[in-house]
């Protein structure tokens, strides 16, 4: 089939166009602002936000039914952290590597957590599940089972040493049977051990007896029994009160839970701002620490907060730009005003569209209005050149639009038809994000091109008729004069055919780095979802800290149906440990479970059976004795060697000062122990009978743990039965998807149907390159079988193609040569470079296929540039926000753009005008 009656039939339908346009302009224009007005309210009333990541992947996808299982079964486990440290926290502060805090900066820690959490827990609607602190008494007796090996191993053999002790108190609690157990415990051999050993025991004796002395001295309060049996343990993470430490005891956190709201744009917006109001109200009373909030939670918000304003500023930018260098382009104000309006108006049809048909906005399609401000004013700028040329050439607005509509309109058409092919082959994805994406700018490059190529021209016959009325006669025969001449071939100068020389160097330039590149194993794609957000905001600064010191964040589980099946999994990922792949796993279950409950059975053994209850209170005379006791056992002590002379001097002297008290003062003493001795033997007997009992623990069930941590390791499955989680948490960082990969593939071998965070992350984040790639290959492909059903022939095909070819081909040049890699949130920059760049080439092979080649060719080389100009800085604004993915997705298209322009002002007109002096027929 010739081209001849295929074009004579386009053309008519064209001209059509331009006669209903011109018949009906008011009712098109009214038409089109109804339709917007009603557009927007109905988007303002029925429009829904979705932002949780989940529900961008395919809810059939096996990886994502497993962790939306156990979100139900278990609840959001993706928490908020209150962190509290010492100044001057990370942020600002790369090496932040505070000292190991001491007893008051700990009580400081948590003081300033407590003011927090007190300010949090007024608004339980936005805050309804805070674990500040896990209670020990809260672990029904099952608490020793979760210290660890080493300091259940001290305190066996404290007990042990200390048997004498504890058995003359179990008979007598009093301050009289304390210190005849002291004795009887140096008579019976106690007291040994290294000069270090027995220098801190003499230590604490000489300070207990201090203690003893000064409350019966005195009115002060008696002593705490703890000082007697401290248990604290040797890992500064444990906190005797239950408070979270962590690295160490550096960093104190509080694990909260905020309230989601899944109809807003940013779910945790009001929770968050609130939070941070807290913060820093308590912040100004504790100078000297640092206090901040991170976890997922708030990164994602702040990532919504930062990509939502630097998207509205930079849609906003890119209107009003592409509006100023409109005006300035065409030497006129209303004529441009117009156009920008009609984008306005497709813009309000998209978002009509949009609710309409899919209902929403994920987090992906929020960024379609930006690519069709950048991309839609393009049909304007062509059409509104050649329309402006036909009316300084004389012609009336009938014969100015049906030019136009000639010379352009095929041209227009196809531009948008492919660039719309190009963006809505994403729906073909299995990424949800992505394919709506695709659809929604689909949609909007069709809104876009009738806004401009019907309603655009309906405002111009408004604007024009009565002023241009039927033209100017004498222009037009002029204009016929020139047609009647043979037409001549567009010409290129030498200086234009050097500039496409130079183009076409750039290109292979950038063909021949980036395949040396990929050649040596560069990967251009960065998976790190971390490396987008704002570099400086808080929350990213406090999770880089935790990555190097706990991941909590980031985990993998495995759930079962009993304990007994959670255990034996467990054995098998402890040995992931010694191969640097897991750090740590957590479940309702202590680790080793049998070597603790061994050292518990040593500790229970060393206690007598029956503590006796505190009777009346003794007397002076009675402890003068004891005391007397103890002091002959100490001096007797002291003559093995100058090494227990030397560590229990001290302790002796307090010893005979308890005699004298005693003597001197036995009324004074008398009263004093009826006041103190039932308050610290009464809290002693307790200490050691829960000590017993804690030593005889029950078995680790449901009901055992703390109700703060119950719902975290039980949870409920679809017919009511009793689930367990095991948490596994990675050695390496996880944001980083090598590390994931190795650490799901060691999960995933032990645990095929394991899910978590660093499995969703790592599955969906292959998901969305699979779609990423397969968007381009759909573009192209699209774009290659509308080019060849227009174009016809392969040669006017490349040379449509190459302002594309040209963009991807520096792109990934300079990609090579620089930081800038494509990622999560500048990938869909390819598919809109594929549309917007072949809109340039498709122009320009038109252009010189129809009307006077050297007129329309130049005429549309000109519009081109504009095109790409309003592109460029439209896109443009994106570089200027504080949202790194944003950025980086501000670059691409940049970088394509400028590329692109160089292509289609340079290089293709220099072809099209070589070609047509050849004779060759494109």
């Amino acid at each position: 089939m010739s081209d001849a009656p295929v074009q004579g039939r386009r053309q008519r339908a064209l001209i059509a166009t331009a006669r209903f346009v011109r018949a009906r302009a008011l009712w098109i224009v009214l038409a089109a602002l109804v339709l917007a007005t009603a557009s927007v309210v109905y988007t303002a009333l029925r429009i829904e936000f979705v932002t949780d990541r989940n529900a961008l992947v395919d809810p059939e996808a096996e990886y994502n039914q497993r962790f939306l299982s156990f979100m139900k079964a278990f609840g959001d486990q993706e928490l908020m952290l209150l962190m509290v440290g010492e100044a001057p926290g990370p942020v600002g502060n790369p090496g932040y590597n505070p000292h190991i805090p001491g007893d008051f900066t700990r009580t400081r820690m948590k003081e300033a957590a407590a003011r927090v959490v007190e300010r949090l827990q007024k608004r339980p609607d936005l805050f309804p599940q805070i674990v500040q602190r896990v209670p020990p008494d809260e672990f029904g007796g099952t608490r020793m089972l979760y210290l660890p090996e080493a300091d259940l191993d001290a305190i066996a053999t404290q007990v042990e040493d200390s048997r004498p002790v504890v058995e003359s108190i179990a008979r007598d609690p009093s301050f009289k049977g304390l210190l005849q157990g002291m004795r009887d415990g140096i008579e019976q051999g106690a007291g040994s051990g290294d000069d270090q050993q027995l220098k801190q025991g003499g230590e604490q004796l000489r300070r207990l007896l201090a203690e003893i002395r000064e409350s019966l001295a005195s009115a002060q309060e008696s002593p705490a029994p703890g000082q007697l049996f401290a248990f604290r343990s040797s890992d500064p993470a444990i906190d005797p009160e239950g408070y979270l430490f962590l690295w160490d005891g550096r960093l104190l956190f509080v694990a909260i839970l905020p309230k989601r709201n899944p109809g807003a744009l940013n779910q945790v917006e009001e929770p968050l701002a609130y939070a941070r109001a807290a913060v820093a109200e308590v912040q100004q009373d504790y100078p000297e620490l640092a206090i901040g909030l991170t976890g997922r939670p708030v990164i994602y918000s702040d990532e919504m907060a930062a990509s939502s304003r630097d998207m509205t500023w930079a849609t906003i930018f890119a209107v009003v730009a592409v509006g100023l260098m409109f005006i300035f382009a065409f030497r006129s104000f209303v004529r441009p005003m117009l156009a920008v309006l009609c984008l306005v108006l497709a813009l309000a049809w998209t978002f009509g569209a949009t609710t309409l048909l899919i209902g929403h906005l994920n987090i992906f399609a929020m960024v379609f209005a930006v690519v069709l401000v950048g991309l839609g004013i393009d049909f304007g700028i062509h059409l509104l050149s050649h329309y402006r040329q036909g009316i300084a050439h004389g012609l009336s607005v009938r014969e100015a639009l049906t030019e136009t509509y000639a010379e352009i309109g095929m041209g227009t058409v196809l531009g948008a038809v492919t660039t719309a092919a190009a963006l809505s082959t994403a729906a073909l994805t299995d990424f949800l994000g992505l394919a709506e994406l695709g659809l929604i700018c689909g949609m909007g490059i069709v809104c876009c091109l009738v806004a401009m190529l019907v309603v655009f021209p309906a405002m111009l016959v408004l604007l024009d008729s009565r002023r241009v009325g039927q033209g100017n006669p004498a222009l037009r025969a002029t204009m016929r004069d020139q047609d009647a001449q043979p037409a001549p071939r567009p010409a290129a100068s030498r200086g234009a055919r050097l500039a496409a020389l130079l183009v076409v160097l750039l290109v292979a330039g950038g063909v021949a780095v980036s395949a040396v590149g990929i050649a040596d194993g560069y990967v251009p794609f960065d998976y790190n979802l971390l490396d987008l957000n704002d570099p400086d905001a808080e929350g990213v600064h406090w999770e880089k800290l935790l990555i190097d010191h706990d991941q909590r964040a980031s985990y993998a589980v495995s759930i079962r149906n009993s304990p007994e099946e959670l255990r034996e999994l467990s054995l098998e990922y402890d040995r992931l440990r010694g191969q640097g792949i897991v750090r740590a796993t957590e479940s309702m279950l202590p680790p080793n479970e049998s070597a603790r409950r061994a050292q518990l059975a040593r500790i229970h053994a060393a206690l007598p059976g029956e503590f006796a209850d505190p009777a009346t209170p003794g007397d002076a005379a009675g402890l003068r004795t004891a005391a007397r006791g103890l002091q002959s056992a100490l001096r007797q002590l002291a003559t093995r060697g100058l090494s227990f002379e030397a560590a229990f001097a001290d302790a002796t002297i307090e010893a005979g000062a308890l005699v004298e008290l005693a003597r001197q003062r036995p009324e004074h003493v008398d009263a004093r122990l009826r006041e103190v001795e039932p308050q610290f033997f009464g809290a002693l007997v307790r200490q050691l009978r829960e000590l017993q009992r804690d030593a005889n623990p029950p078995p680790v069930t449901a009901e055992t743990l703390p109700s703060v941590l119950a719902s975290r390791y039980v949870g409920s499955g679809p017919d009511g039965e009793t689930l367990y989680a095991l948490y596994v948490y990675p050695a390496k960082n996880a944001w980083i998807r090598e590390n994931a990969g190795e650490f799901n593939a060691a999960v995933l071998a032990i645990d095929p149907q394991a899910t978590g965070v660093t499995v969703q992350i790592h599955e969906s984040g292959s998901l969305i390159v699979d779609g990423f790639g397969k968007s381009v290959v759909y573009a192209l492909i699209a774009i290659l079988l509308l080019l060849l059903l227009d174009l016809r022939r392969p040669l006017a095909m490349l040379l449509a193609l190459f302002p594309l070819f040209t963009s991807l081909s520096v792109l990934l040049g300079v990609m090579t040569l620089t930081d800038l890699s494509f990622n999560f949130a500048n990938f869909f920059g390819v598919p809109i470079l594929i549309g917007t760049t072949v809109d340039a080439g498709v122009y320009l092979v038109h252009a010189q296929r129809h009307g006077d080649p050297r007129r329309t060719l130049a005429q549309t080389r000109g519009a081109c540039l504009l095109c790409g100009l309003t592109t460029l800085f439209g896109f443009g604004a994106l570089v200027s926000a504080s949202h790194t993915g944003i950025v980086s997705l501000g670059l691409v298209l940049v970088i394509g753009s400028v590329a692109s322009i160089l292509a289609s002002y340079f290089a293709v007109p220099v072809a099209l005008a070589w070609f047509n002096e050849s004779g060759t027929r494109i």
